[in-house]
């Protein structure tokens, strides 16, 4: 891998101010393409500000997010757009535009960042709704479908594109144990690609699952700082 940084935090604080309910303390931790970093955080800790400042859309207290080199406060609003449109994401909270479908939730990034056509914008989301155990892209309002699908939704909408920088936020939530295995695929396979993944989950769940991966780098919330864990136990997947 190399060692230039993806995505680097850099001593960074913050203070929880809603919606957010967790402080976060000198949070130093970096990632080059390919590499994956896992957040593993206590039962019943949420609303951790950790993707929204490393998207740019929190500004710390202290400290400084980088993201390729360029630190989010010196972007100019169109180059952080710009950055942006390089990010996939699964959001602790659910965020569908409620008057669009499903699959114009998923591809509205790529059409409005892209001249990719929408034809092959579907294609590539069909096939990454079918790894995720859909038996197809759902097209009709985020209202009428049930968490589980919707959660998988998110996953296709995260990864499609070849983002650079994928964050998971508790990304099995509301899903059934038996989808991880096709997440835990896709996160390889965008790794291999030289995607960067921040992965934040509880140690009981997906996130010591998403620890086991090969070359993972693990950290504990333990109050508001993250304390690197280099013995943490490698658990085998199938993925």
């Amino acid at each position: 891998m190399t060692s230039a940084a993806v995505i680097k935090f850099d001593r960074v604080s913050c203070t929880a101010q809603p919606p957010y309910e967790q402080d976060l303390a000198e949070v130093s931790l970096a990632l080059g393409p390919g590499e994956l970093g896992v957040v593993l955080v206590p039962p019943g800790v949420a609303r951790l500000p950790l993707a929204d400042l490393a998207e740019g859309l929190l500004t710390p207290e202290s400290g400084t997010v980088s993201l390729d080199g360029e630190d989010w406060r010196e972007l100019t609003p169109d180059a952080a757009a710009a950055a942006r449109s390089q990010i996939g994401r699964v959001f602790e909270t659910r965020g569908w535009i409620s008057n669009l479908d499903v699959d114009e939730n998923i591809t509205l990034a790529q059409r409005h960042h892209t001249l990719r056509p929408l034809a092959e914008l579907d294609q590539e989301a069909e096939a990454l709704a079918r790894g995720f155990g859909l038996t197809e892209l759902p097209r009709v309002r985020p209202a009428t479908l049930k968490g589980a699908v919707l959660r998988r939704a998110e996953w296709v909408r995260a990864f499609l594109g070849a983002p650079t920088l994928i964050l998971l936020e508790y990304p099995m939530r509301d899903v059934y144990t038996n989808d991880l295995d096709g997440l835990l695929r896709a996160v390889q396979a965008a790794r291999e690609r030289g995607a960067a993944v921040l992965w934040i989950g509880e140690a009981s769940g997906d996130g010591g699952r998403a620890a086991g991966l090969p070359a993972a780098q693990v950290w504990t919330l333990e109050g508001a700082r993250l304390i690197a864990d280099s013995l943490q136990p490698k658990v085998k997947t199938s993925a």
